[in-house]
């Protein structure tokens, strides 16, 4: 049996996504890293050549990827095997030994055809309709509001059971098969296919099976199911299924947009991808459209508990337990669903400022304090391209911090601090604003009326002004929200 890391204590993003405490005062903390702490509402899909996660895709293996791998951080190595140890092969082919994946020697050599995805889809079609399975004259006592009940319970319970359908096609069509082949690094496999997404169906597989029982106990008529809602997301269970989740997705995106690039360039492994899509249990879905079913599923718990809630208030009023119990199951899915989101969040942003550190152009510094900036150090809230609306020709790279304001000038691929002029004149009192602003009392952000796209950034103590501009009226409101947000939680901070 694969034995699991159990916690006793809730943890923090850096925690659950593999994150030293020990070492924050490293240089290099993107994906080649497992300190990275960054984390925002931006995304990688903005499709910005500079921060494509396809471009430092040798980055994104190393300590990080053994973290996540394990379900521990590193500072808890010391009674690990090393990467080395863990690893056995080339990463550029051969077999590689996950030991952390458990025995995957016992599953790697079985036939795709073995697991019978056939009757699996038969049982769907007699499962589809609960009502088929309940006698009539019981059918013809239900109130049209506890037919619906029935209808949401079933459809947790069918959604559920084709979620844990495709956790195993995950493993056994994919990772296995990709595993043998030898195609596709030891990191990069491991960022697709984290080993909780062993947990994932465990736990899934479990709550699947106890509401197929639960639906038998009940002839079909399922009278009461918050119990089993609450025991999945609530607790033990729900903190569980947060971390594993959290593993799973966080770095997804960067290893689909890197496993994009490889598959254009590498026959074998296109040919590989697609014999396995092919099969008719992916039902014409791509990997890079199965993989991203663990966050979908995420998503659709709120609705379908809310629902359910709802209806469960209509029909059976008296039974307060059971509605609190969907009531909190509802509310501890909400909160799974926003960490996890949170925790992407983290990783795509880590990775981003990791490639804008790696391209920033240290030779223009002609400060000590521009030399030593790690940009990787700090959290990301926001980014995105502005321009200075007098001097329109710098192109800029805002990057709001929680403590700071950083605007790199950005030419071609790369990027650089340089001082800052409000406009093109080089007059007196037209004095050069630092590309390094900390965020203060000191700080005034303020949006101009006669142009949507524009907003003020003032520094009141040296009588600084630069204007500036960004690509649309809606980047330019989140820029100017965000910072003035930023600004107005510094004051708090300060005593």
């Amino acid at each position: 049996m694969k034995s699991k890391i159990r916690y006793t204590r809730s943890k923090s993003f850096r925690e659950i996504l593999g994150y030293s405490h020990d070492n924050d005062d490293q240089a290099d903390l993107g994906l080649s890293n497992s300190n990275f702490t960054a984390s925002s509402n931006s995304s990688l899909s903005s499709g910005e050549g500079s921060e494509s996660p396809s471009n430092s895709m040798e980055q994104m293996g190393g300590a990080g990827a053994t973290a996540i791998a394990t379900n521990i951080p590193p500072h808890h190595h010391q009674s690990q095997p090393s990467c080395q140890e863990s690893f056995h092969g080339s990463t550029s082919g051969g077999l590689v030994n996950l030991s952390f994946w458990g025995n995957t020697s016992a599953l790697a050599g079985l036939p795709q055809r073995q697991w019978h995805f056939d009757s699996d889809e038969d049982d769907d079609l007699n499962e589809a309709d609960w009502s088929s399975n309940v006698a009539a004259e019981i059918l013809g006592t239900l109130t049209d509001a506890e037919k619906k009940r029935q209808e949401i319970i079933n459809e947790i319970y069918q959604t559920e059971r084709s979620h844990v359908r495709t956790l195993k096609l995950l493993e056994r069509l994919f990772f296995h098969p990709l595993l043998e082949s030898g195609l596709l690094s030891q990191e990069h496999l491991l960022l697709l296919f984290p080993s909780s997404l062993v947990s994932l169906r465990d736990l899934h597989g479990t709550f699947e099976q106890k509401l197929k029982q639960r639906r038998l106990d009940h002839n079909y008529v399922v009278k009461n199911a918050g119990d089993l809602l609450a025991g999945m997301f609530d607790g033990k269970s729900g903190e569980e299924l947060r971390e594993y989740a959290a593993q799973f997705c966080a770095r997804q995106q960067i290893a689909l947009e890197a496993l994009k690039e490889k598959r254009r360039k590498d026959e074998q492994l296109q040919k590989l991808l697609s014999k396995a899509e092919a099969h008719k249990a992916c039902r014409r879905l791509q990997l890079k459209d199965l993989l991203p079913t663990v966050l979908q599923r995420l998503t659709k718990y709120p609705l379908l508990f809310e629902n359910l809630y709802k209806v469960t208030l209509r029909v059976v009023p008296e039974d307060t337990s059971e509605a609190e119990a969907i009531q909190k199951a509802l509310e501890s899915s909400r909160k799974i669903l926003v960490d996890v989101n949170q925790a992407v969040k983290t990783a795509e942003d880590a990775h981003k400022l990791q490639n804008i550190q790696r391209k920033l152009d240290k030779s223009t510094f002609d400060k000590d304090e521009f030399k030593n900036l790690d940009l990787t150090q700090y959290r990301l809230i926001h980014d995105g391209s502005l321009t200075m609306k007098k001097n329109p020709s710098i192109q800029l790279h805002g990057l709001l911090f929680e403590n700071m304001i950083v605007l790199l000038t950005k030419q071609d691929d790369k990027y650089s601090l340089k001082y800052l002029h409000a406009t093109r004149n080089t007059e007196v009192n037209n004095k050069p604003v630092s590309p390094i602003m900390s965020i203060d009392s000191e700080t005034l952000v303020r949006q101009e009326a006669a142009d949507k796209n524009s907003f003020f950034l003032i520094k009141t103590k040296t009588s600084q002004m630069l204007e500036l501009r960004a690509p649309s009226s809606s980047e330019c409101k989140t820029q100017y929200s965000e910072q003035d947000q930023e600004v107005d939680e510094s004051s708090k901070r300060k005593p």
